[in-house]
């Protein structure tokens, strides 16, 4: 034995057996899995294949075979057989290295496939053997009995069953093969099956070594069909192998148990002794070949066998066999019978072992029986000792999904929710209250024992349970069988009654799992002492699934899954495996009994637990490990295998909901899956295509969700060798028939057409796979095709190759139970699409959203620098357009920026959409559920460089249009400067020429009338004053004059609108008089509630106005028609509040109040620019200027410092506070994006989140209120407010100022240094502003002024203006200091307002919920679909019941799961239902509620200030359920976080 284990690598496993999960272990492929190398690989190519039932896995093969014969022909048969191995060796080595599980799943497949298995294992080391009665345990045979009834169909475990034995032993040499005559007679005569193994066979020929004295045991069992079957009567077979006069031990136990022996024996005459000797209680036939007929009578006269058969030369194999049946026919009419497990009582006493005579067994065993002893009436039991499955577990089912469906048709929705949820809570006390059953004390000490114990414990709780059921079921399938046949009319209800009763008479290991669920859940639900005892459940179950252990996912009974149970399991897992804990996971759907299971477990060698006589109901989950080495090629460590219950189910086809059933479980399955293996029975066209609509549905839900499915279909039962050839066309007509079902399913699920090729990848020929039949014959005897097996071999091959080559990464445990969680929440929903939620999913969204926001301000902020830079080159073309010569057009300067713009935006574009590409194509986690959003980022990329183009564009023109303004002035000012200076050096000289010296007073007096009457000759050259008043008015009445009669009396009544808009503004349809003073408008004494709703839409109208005229009167640029597109504005607002009826006197009258406002507001910008602008009043502000210089002249005083200091604080001074203030705003956005701070600006959703925590902990009513009705307003503050709070602290602020104040002045020295040649002071000071013409912006009036009489040197001025700019320096850095008002900061920042750069970042596409006003948070601003993570209830926005006058407490994320109707100006006034708001709002995702917490928040707000938005709506407090009262604060805020994935932003 030892060096036949050492020859096979067994020799380690002697002690340490071979495990089942070791064998199913998933390995790298090879060209050994057909032909062993080495004598060490065919130990796992036998059991590779047998695992699969592969019938040929006795036909193994060695590479060494072919050697020996080519290379060593001439050598002996020994050197021969030393290179090879019988195979009855290495199923006896085997079964000697196997741990008892092992031994048990071998012993099963060895009989699917017909082989004989091992009854008496030998050991040639020890001269023992062992009965295998555990290793049998798991047969179970089905055969038709003829003995009582014709069609009395017997269904048992092969060890319980008691059968006549018969057993074929050899005395000496014999001519004929015992085991092939064995196989000639269990064979019928259409099929031939080599059950015993022989000689004749391949690699049968070589010698034995270790399974001498193997008695191996088979059977003949008839199927019912008298022409067919040999023997009427089961008869068991054994085979010994070897000399029966070396294994006296073996053939004394079968003496003792079979009801005949046949001896073949040839040389009666050399054994007669041997034979004299033996005590045979049973029959002996012997069986003698001889040449002479005489052979053998001088025997008899002493010894008498039974009878005896010879056979001579005249006797064919035909006959031979003919000439056996009938022995054993005539034998088996008056035999003893007699069960495997009774040959155990017997075995002991002969000195043979029995394999279950082990304490650990035995005391598994007596665990079991415990529980299973008093079963008599199976759904009796399951009443008393399983009840929490049942009654209250199914209610609660139901109420789950009632909650989400809301099917009841009541008034207040969320009242119903909370009975509905008080309902629940009920039967989950009720659940929890009830004391463990004593089953289930059993069954739980059964598993808390020793993993060896416990395993052995389930398994024979499984052998109990079956066998219970069989016969349970037996009785009630006879019970129907005689209603049925009983001539009785009304028998309608019995079989009812009967059908019941059968559909809960299974009893399984599962059906306690699903108990010990059950308990978990309700304890885990009350907190109670029992959970703390409960609490390694899960890891127990854990383990148990790493030894391959089915568990249970979806309770097929209830139709739901157990969420904590299965969540705390995984959990578990993931603690045990990690980080080995990536899973790939394989789905098997189709309809019911179409061998699915079958398949899977041919495919990997599994056996899922099935209650016996009854189909799989819901689905299990089975996990199969994946060894170390072929880990990283298949990017997983453990292949997670779901069996699923039969789709088209008749015991669920009655039922009104089945189609609803399927569809839920194939979407559930689907979504889990990384491959969905689509079961198709040929012969069922119709059945085909019912099964073809429920997995296309899943599939499109799946591709909607955002997850890649992968099906392959698999065609059962296709025989033709020239199958795939021939279902070519039919592949086309399946695939038609795929697209038709996704046309339906679309319309269904109501989004728009779509192929079957664009849900998935879908290949006509790659993606189908033809298995023919499984059985090779018919059964009882028929083995499993070979075929077949090595089909579904090419199928798994398949699949393993598709996760090779996947780039979709695996996921771990904590992943899948997300995937569990979000799939069965959402199918719980009737809108599954619409309804699904998954944190993953969501995680992976806000993560995309986080990075896109990221490259959408560094395109942002690079566009901003571009622009500041080439304004400052616009605004510095005046400057050189009058000092020189060379001047440079202002449309040819823009032009080319243009161009240069568009490069740049090319540029940014291009790595804007390459962030966008090299994201999805990262192997990122998770990247792959966020693909289908991929084309809207793409579109918002492209529409962010079309804005940005636009208002660039838009910008450069304006600047463009402001420069040729101030070269107009700038030419006058130029000529006023000349002048100046040509008669103050006039002066000067008609001064010097005086004989006495001027004093000072003089001086000033002479200056004084030059400059009088030089001012009196320029006044006629002032810029001419606009009255903006009027042409508001102008375009007013152009804007109204269609809307009316009414309107135009409004407008007469207006004469002017300086007073217009300096009042409040109350909203009133009297259209008397109250338009002649509106600034003295009487406030109506009590408006009704539509008039308040008016007047609040008003209010906020005005708001974003006074916004918008803000904006534009920031700039310093003159007035240019801002006064159309505040009207547009105005009307694109009214245009989104349709709904409020605002009538056409009320637009006239509010348009009135905002262009009063407008008007005096572009007035005063117009007048500051006329005023800044104005050439007198510019010659005017350097009067004192002129005045010294005039002095210095004439005084002959040195002008250098002084220039210098006047050139640095009054020219670059400004110039640099101008740079500054440019260059601040990208920086504080800059700085709020970073660290903890920019979480909340990182997307829309934290951004809400922030702003919702804000108003939870602030707990201020006109803070909330002004959130819901003024939310553009409220936002913009609260930014503000944020970027106040931020750069008040640690000197942030100046922190920003001083970085900018000394990078500037740094390179202003550094110009000065390389301008030092210029011979020139005027020239010196021009071109060191020349060689910052794109950063700082030349004052060119003020400069020209400084330096229009300046006698100084140029080289001695620059040293002069080196010293001053580090004075200018400090001065400004002083000045910094000492302003410490961060708000009045912010408001000096013209250009580039970080708050309103941050607004538009987390403001979006600004839609708001058709229902409720939530902000849509979705990314980008080209999103095909909005939504919001939090709907409100509506009475928070002033819903309310017309009837009764009170808020409403109603949230549209419940109401658009209900059976509830709205009504609207967009359903034309039509009562429409909300389940189907996308025929009304297509663009908007409001996904339900997927459980009662999610809108805590807005609950808990509505419940603390439901009187006094009852207050300011003018209307009654809404009726709130009593449970929305006990929201604490903490709840609320975990609502927020649970809600926004904050906690899961955390831990990253």
């Amino acid at each position: 034995m030892e060096s036949v284990l050492r020859e096979l690598g067994l020799q380690n496993h002697s002690k340490n057996k071979l495990t089942l999960q070791s064998v199913l272990e998933l390995r790298k492929p090879s060209d050994e899995d057909q032909t062993a190398h080495s004598l060490r690989s065919l130990p796992w190519l036998f059991l590779r294949k047998l695992m699969m039932v592969n019938s040929s896995a006795r036909i193994i093969k060695c590479a060494s075979d072919c050697n020996s014969k080519t290379t060593n022909s001439g050598n002996s048969g020994v050197y021969e057989d030393q290179k090879k191995i019988n195979p009855l060796d290495l199923i006896t080595a085997l079964f000697h290295c196997a741990d008892p599980f092992l031994q048990q799943e071998m012993a099963l497949k060895m009989s699917m496939c017909q082989f004989s298995v091992p009854l008496l294992l030998p050991n040639c080391d020890t001269k023992e053997c062992t009965l295998m009665l555990w290793a049998l345990r798991d047969i179970t045979k089905q055969f038709r009995s003829y003995s009582l009834d014709e069609d009395s169909l017997k269904e048992n475990s092969i060890v319980l069953t008691d059968l006549p034995l018969i057993s074929f032993v050899r005395l000496g040499k014999s001519s004929v093969s015992k085991s092939e005559f064995l196989n000639k007679l269990l064979s019928n005569n259409q099929h031939h099956h080599d059950t015993f193994f022989h000689k004749e066979l391949e690699n049968g020929n070589i010698s034995r070594k270790i399974s001498n004295g193997l008695v191996e045991m088979s059977w003949y069992l008839p199927g019912g069909k008298k022409t067919n079957d040999k023997f009427k009567e089961p008869v068991a077979v054994a085979n010994l192998r070897g000399d029966i006069s070396d294994f006296k031990a073996q053939f004394t136990f079968l003496s003792q148990t079979s009801s005949a022996v046949f001896l073949f024996c040839d040389d009666l005459d050399s054994n007669q002794t041997f034979l004299e000797s033996l005590q045979i209680k049973s029959k002996l036939v012997l069986i003698c070949t001889t040449d002479s007929s005489t052979s053998g009578d001088n025997l008899t006269t002493t010894f008498k066998p039974y009878s005896k058969i010879l056979r001579d030369r005249n006797m064919n194999d035909f006959k031979f066999v003919d000439t056996l049946q009938k022995a054993v026919v005539d034998i088996l009419a008056d035999s003893t019978k007699m069960s495997i497990e009774k040959m155990s009582k017997i075995a002991p006493d002969l000195g043979i072992l029995v394999d279950e005579n082990n304490p650990i067994c035995q005391n598994a065993k007596k665990r079991a029986d415990l529980i299973t002893q008093d079963i008599t009436n199976i759904p009796e039991y399951k009443m008393k000792e399983l009840s929490l499955q049942d009654r209250i577990w199914k209610e609660l089912s139901k109420l789950e999904k009632e909650m989400c469906r809301l099917k009841a048709k009541k008034q207040n929705i969320e009242h119903y929710k909370s009975e509905l949820k008080s309902q629940i809570q009920k039967l989950r006390k009720q659940q929890g209250s009830s004391d463990m059953r004593e089953a289930m004390y059993q069954f739980i000490s059964g598993l808390s024992c020793s993993p060896e114990e416990q395993l052995y414990f389930l398994k024979w709780l499984k052998i109990n349970l079956d066998h219970l059921t069989r016969n349970h079921q037996s009785r009630l399938d006879e019970q129907y069988k005689e209603v049925c046949n009983n001539p009785k009319e009304d028998k309608d209800k019995d079989l009812r009654d009967l059908e019941n009763e059968i559909a809960s008479s299974s009893l399984g290991v599962q059906h306690f799992m699903r108990e010990l669920s059950q308990l978990y859940e309700s304890t885990h639900y009350q907190k109670n002492k029992k959970h703390t005892a409960l609490k390694k459940l899960p890891e127990m179950c854990a383990q148990l699934m790493l030894t391959g252990f089915p568990l249970e996912l979806i309770d097929g009974d209830a139709s739901n899954i157990p969420l904590t149970w299965i969540r705390d399991v995984l959990t578990a897992l993931n603690k045990l495996t990690a980080p080995h804990n990536r899973i790939r996971v394989v789905t098997v759907l189709g309809v019911q009994s179409t061998g699915k299971s079958t398949l899977l477990n041919t495919m990997f060698g599994i056996q899922f637990a099935v209650s016996s006589g009854r189909c799989t109901r819901g689905a299990f989950m089975l996990l199969i490990g994946v060894s170390e080495e072929f880990r990283s090629e298949l990017q997983c460590d453990y292949i997670l295998v779901i069996d699923t219950e039969g789709l088209k189910s008749p015991e669920l086809a009655k039922l009104a909901d089945s189609y609803e059933h399927d569809n839920e479980l194939a979407t559930v399955v689907v979504g889990l899956s990384d491959i969905t293996i689509v079961n198709i029975a040929m012969e069922n066209a119709t059945e085909m295509k019912d099964t073809l609509q429920i997995v296309v549905h899943a599939f499109l839900r799946m591709k909607e969700v955002g997850k890649r499915p992968c099906c392959h279909f698999v065609h059962q039962n296709t025989a033709d060798v020239a199958v795939y050839e021939k279902t070519l066309r039919e592949r086309k007509i399946v695939l038609k028939h795929l697209d038709e079902m996704t046309q339906a399913a679309a319309k269904m699920e109501k989004i728009g057409n779509k192929k079957f090729t664009d849900i998935l990848e879908y290949n006509i020929d790659g993606n189908n796979w033809y298995i023919p039949g499984l059985w090779l014959g018919v059964p009882p005897m028929a083995p499993v095709s070979t075929g077949y097996s090595e089909e579904v071999s090419k199928l798994k091959d398949g699949l393993l190759n598709i996760f090779k080559a996947t780039k979709v990464p695996a996921q771990n445990f904590m992943e899948f139970e997300e995937w569990i969680r979000s799939l069965w929440k959402a199918v719980q929903f009737e809108n599954f699409i619409f309804s699904f939620r998954n944190s993953l999913v969501a995680e992976a969204y806000s993560k995309l959203c986080v990075e896109f926001n990221t490259w959408e301000w560094a395109f942002k902020k690079h566009m901003i620098g571009w622009y500041t830079k080439s304004e400052t080159k616009i605004n510095n073309l005046s400057a050189t357009s009058v000092r020189s010569k060379n001047t440079l057009n202002v449309d040819t300067v823009v032009t080319d920026l243009k161009h240069e713009a568009t490069k740049e935006l090319d540029k940014e574009e291009d790595r804007l959409l390459g962030k966008i590409q090299q994201y999805f194509e990262s192997e990122d986690e998770n990247v792959h559920l966020v693909e289908n959003y991929k084309e809207d980022f793409v579109n918002s990329a492209k529409g962010l460089r079309r804005e940005t183009e636009t208002d660039l564009r838009n910008k450069l023109e304006n600047a463009a249009l402001i420069q040729k303004g101030i070269e107009k002035v700038e030419v006058i000012r130029q000529n006023q400067r000349d002048t100046m200076k040509e008669k103050v050096l006039d002066l000067i000289s008609v001064c010097r020429n005086t004989k006495s010296n001027l004093s000072d007073s003089q001086l000033n007096e002479e200056f004084k009338k030059m400059w009088d009457e030089i001012v009196q000759q320029f006044s006629l050259t002032a810029l001419p004053s606009c009255d903006l008043g009027k042409e508001t008015y102008s375009f007013l009445h152009s804007n109204l004059e269609t809307k009316g009669g009414a309107v135009r009396e409004i407008l007469l009544n207006i004469t002017s609108l300086d007073e217009c808009g300096t009042g409040p503004f109350y909203a009133t349809t009297v259209k008397m008089n109250m338009f002649k003073k509106l600034k003295n408008s009487i406030k109506p004494g009590q408006r009704n509630k539509k008039h308040k709703f008016i007047q609040m839409s008003c209010d906020r109208i005005i708001n974003e106005s006074k916004v918008l005229i803000t904006s534009k009167t920031s700039a310093k640029s003159d007035y240019s028609a801002e006064i159309q597109e505040l009207l547009c504005f105005i009307d694109k607002k009214l245009e989104d509040c349709k709904d409020t009826e605002i009538s056409p006197e009320i637009e006239a009258s509010l348009k009135i109040h905002i262009c009063g406002i407008a008007a005096r507001a572009f007035q005063k910008m117009h007048d500051d620019y006329i005023q800044r602008t104005d050439p007198l009043t510019s010659l005017e502000r350097f009067k004192e200027q002129w005045l010294a210089d005039f002095k210095d002249l004439y005084y002959q005083r040195d002008q250098c410092q002084s220039k210098a200091e006047m050139c640095a604080m009054k020219c670059f001074g400004p110039a640099v506070m101008d740079y500054i203030q440019k260059r601040l705003g990208p920086d504080i956005v800059e700085e709020m994006l970073t660290g903890e701070r920019g979480v909340a600006f990182s997307t829309r959703t934290f951004f809400q989140c922030s702003l919702l925590k804000q108003l939870l902990q602030d707990e201020d009513f006109e803070n909330i209120f002004e959130y819901v009705q003024y939310y553009e307003k409220f936002v913009t503050e609260w930014i503000s407010e944020k970027i106040i709070e931020h750069f008040s602290k640690d000197d942030a602020f100046l922190k920003l100022e001083m970085k900018h104040l000394n990078a500037i002045v740094s390179q202003l020295k550094t110009s000065i240094e390389s301008a030092k040649s210029m011979t020139n002071s005027c020239n010196f000071v021009t071109n060191v502003f020349k060689c910052l013409d794109k950063e700082l912006v030349i004052p060119i009036d003020t400069l020209n002024a400084t330096l229009a009489l300046n006698n100084s040197d140029p080289a001695e001025f620059a040293d002069c203006l080196k010293s001053s700019i580090d004075k200018m320096h400090q001065a400004l850095a002083d000045e910094l200091h000492e302003e410490s008002d961060i708000r009045a900061k912010l408001a000096k920042l013209s250009m580039n307002r970080p708050q309103e750069v941050l607004f538009n970042r987390v403001f979006g596409c600004g839609k708001m919920c058709p229902f409720c006003s939530a902000p849509c948070e979705a990314g980008g601003k080209e999103h095909t679909e909005h939504f919001a993570s939090v709907h409100r209830p509506q009475g928070i926005g002033n819903g309310y019941w017309v009837k009764t006058d009170k808020l409403t407490s109603d949230i549209c994320s419940s109401l658009v799961a209900s059976e509830m109707v709205f009504r609207c100006k967009d359903t034309g006034d039509e009562w429409h239902p909300y389940k189907e708001y996308r025929h009304i709002y297509p663009d908007w995702r409001i996904q339900p509620d997927t459980s009662i917490e999610a809108t805590d928040f807005w609950k808990y707000i509505f419940a603390k200030y439901n009187t006094k938005f009852a207050k300011v709506y003018n209307l009654k407090p809404a009726d709130i359920p009593r449970d929305w009262y006990k929201i604490s604060v903490h709840e609320a805020n975990k609502c927020l976080d649970d809600t926004f994935l904050l906690n899961s932003h955390k831990k990253k």
